[in-house]
Formats: structure tokens, C-alpha cells, sequence
């Protein structure tokens, strides 16, 4: 990831639980061409409904097929990297 942009993102406030790389001045993800699958995903599954847009979500549950490599909670942070 570019410096600029992480500092960019690790430098917002954010409400507890938001995802790190989402960027909340441009209202956009921050790593939107390599976000992982679920991010993909999400919004379109019943099981991750989007409050934006909650009509979106007309798939079946979500299964993923790629390995996890962690999970995004409010314990994930920039220092974790």
C-alpha cells in the first residue's frame, strides 16, 4: 500500500468495528481493485446485508472460497501491520 494512502486512512476517525481500509472522507474502500473476496461479496448476500442499500442483498448465504487470513474486528488495527 502506498505511504501516502495508509496514512491517509490509519489517520481518520473511525466508529468502533469499521473496517481500517475503508475511507471515510471519500465514502469509498480504500482498497477497493484487491479487497479481499467477502468485501466482494458484500451486499449481495442475505447474510451481509449493506444498511445503505439493503435490497441488494437477494443471494443465498455467503460461503467463502479463498483461505482467510484474519478477521476484521474492533481489535484490527493499523498497528497490527
Amino acid at each position: 500500500m502506498p505511504r501516502k494512502l495508509r496514512e491517509e486512512l490509519e489517520n481518520q476517525p473511525r466508529f468502533p468495528g469499521t473496517c481500517i481500509f475503508y475511507d471515510q472522507r471519500r465514502d469509498q474502500c480504500g482498497i477497493h481493485d484487491d479487497r479481499p473476496e467477502v468485501c466482494r461479496a458484500f451486499g449481495y448476500h442475505k447474510d451481509l446485508v449493506c444498511f445503505r442499500k439493503p435490497e441488494l442483498a437477494t443471494k443465498e448465504s455467503f460461503t467463502l472460497t479463498e483461505k482467510p487470513v484474519g478477521y476484521l474486528s474492533i481489535d484490527f488495527l493499523w498497528k497490527s501491520f
